[in-house]
């Protein structure tokens, strides 16, 4: 039986991949299930390996592992550029990402590797104190240096791009000083990121919405309620979008102040909080138009009446909310994970922030219209089986609910379309770094406005409407022509007659001569 344990330790043991950072773990206690238990971690048979009689666990995957310049008990000598022995100990503080101060012990929280950080050829390896004096370690393991006048204020750097230690310097005066500081890798070029490709892809989706709206505003056919919720959905989102593209350009150019920054959120955030607002509002008055819901309130109030009601709550709710955010944002209350924190994380809402203040009201809206689009769907299957009538294609009634379907599913597509989008917004917040969602929410948003303009705009009765307007225009600017040419026509002729008859009634009488006793005017 223990041939038996032997050979399953030693065949799990052999089939483990091999960690870069490991610590020796043979002594510690071997459970029955083939895990190691050492100094309270438990190492499953995945995190440990055997490397000639001892047995290495794979500790970076139980502690943070971070960088010391030199081993403990030394220091970075910045003049030898070498690590010598000092008798200062190595506790440097440790912030949670709200700067607020942990009662940790650093040794004990993170597992620490002696040596520099290996930079890659476009970085230079440099004294971060010698630029920047505010520096600290994150709770997560990441360096935060402070930069107050860039926007966002600061810079993280990952573990493997720095060390940390006591450095050794000494001053003019000869003194010697010990304080902590870092050696980092620093980008000689900037960082790219994908502003650019974003901004220009909203300024195109921009014009499209700009489009769709244009249309619905010179068709009189499509002012009526539907259509003006419409519009100000449209203008809600190009609002955002705009503003959105113009404050990226802003800092691709790094032209743009801490207040700017201010001003383009509040503004950012009421314009994409109304939108959001907006399309509920189509879904609730397409649920409240076939849930027969006759001779209430609502069906009492004439079209303008019910527009402005939509645009007290569009609007109200939203300004609430932007008070709200403004509100915390500037008050005096300890950084934490439920403020907006816009100032110290840059311009506009990041991570946790965007999260609860722009996305968490958008999510309680996405299930309500969704509940919305299920009561409609129902409410028309059975109009359907109950109502004969329908089914007559003489019907007015059968016309109109006709048409009320046809808005329910340019709705539908609607809400699917902004539905993807905010989906992918919300996955690239909660994964900042991967490229590849932030390229595929790129590329869809420029085309939300071309899908908008074709869903709105791209069909028949769009088209025949325009060109029943443009033929209206013309025969309007033909007639007012016409109209025109007629009275000069008749001004030309009335003034020759009264021309006429004037003349004709000059007479020239000479007593002198029979012949010249009356001379016409032609002769005259």
């Amino acid at each position: 039986m223990l041939k038996l344990i032997i050979l399953f330790l030693f065949v799990s043991i052999s089939v483990c991949e091999v960690c870069d950072v490991s610590i020796d773990i043979t002594n510690g206690t071997l459970l029955r299930n083939g895990d190691i238990v050492h100094n309270d971690f438990k190492y499953t048979k995945n995190e440990y390996f055997k490397r000639g009689n001892s047995i290495r666990g794979c500790i970076c995957n139980k502690k943070r592992c971070l960088l010391k310049c030199c081993p403990f008990g030394y220091g970075y000598d910045m003049r030898l550029k070498e690590c010598v022995a000092t008798s200062r100990a190595f506790e440097p503080p440790v912030y949670d990402n709200y700067a607020n101060l942990q009662n940790i012990k650093i040794t004990e929280y993170f597992h620490f590797n002696f040596s520099k950080p290996r930079c890659a050829s476009d970085e230079i390896r440099v004294e971060i104190k010698q630029v920047f004096t505010d520096i600290h370690l994150t709770k997560d393991g990441k360096l935060y240096v402070n930069v107050p006048s860039t926007i966002p204020p600061f810079m993280l750097y990952e573990p493997d791009k720095y060390c940390v230690d006591t450095f050794i310097s000494e001053n003019e005066d000869g003194a010697v000083t010990e304080s902590f500081d870092a050696l980092i890798c620093f980008a000689t070029e900037k960082e790219s990121n994908h502003y650019v490709l974003s901004s220009t892809c909203m300024i195109i989706s921009c014009v499209f919405i700009l489009a769709t709206v244009a249309v619905y505003g010179w068709l009189p056919e499509l002012r009526n309620l539907h259509g003006r919720v419409l519009m100000a959905y449209l203008l809600c989102l190009f609002v955002g979008f705009a503003f959105l593209a113009a404050m990226q350009i802003l800092l691709v150019i790094d032209n743009i102040s801490t207040d700017c920054c201010i001003a383009f959120t509040i503004i950012i955030y009421f314009a994409l909080e109304s939108a959001f607002f907006w399309l509920n509002v189509m879904c609730f008055d397409i649920w409240w138009t076939f849930s027969g819901k006759r001779g209430m309130t609502m069906e009492k109030l004439s079209v303008r009446a019910k527009f402005c009601a939509y645009s007290i709550y569009a609007f109200g709710i939203p300004t609430a909310l932007t008070v709200i955010l403004v509100a915390l944002e500037f008050s005096d209350l300890q950084p934490h994970i439920l403020l907006p924190l816009i100032r110290r994380q840059g311009c506009f809402l990041f991570g946790y922030s965007k999260l609860i203040y722009l996305y968490g009201p958008m999510v309680i809206l996405w299930f309500a219209n969704l509940i919305f689009f299920i009561l409609t769907a129902v409410k028309i299957t059975q109009i359907k089986k109950q109502t004969s009538v329908l089914k007559s294609r003489e019907s007015a009634t059968h016309d109109r609910q006709n048409t009320e379907r046809q808005r329910l599913f340019l709705y539908a597509k609607l809400f699917v379309v902004m539905g993807v989008n905010w989906l992918l917004e919300v996955i690239s917040a909660l994964y900042p770094k991967a490229d590849e969602f932030w390229r595929f929410t790129d590329a869809y948003n420029v085309l939300i406005g071309l899908i908008i303009f074709i869903i709105f705009v791209c069909k028949r009765k769009i088209f025949r409407l325009m060109k029943k307007r443009i033929k209206d225009g013309i025969r309007h600017k033909n007639g007012t022509m016409g109209s025109m040419v007629n009275t000069q026509r008749i001004q030309t002729n009335l003034q020759n007659c009264k021309q006429r008859d004037s003349l004709e009634t000059i007479k020239t009488y000479c007593a002198d001569s029979d012949s010249n006793k009356g001379m016409n005017t032609t002769n005259f």
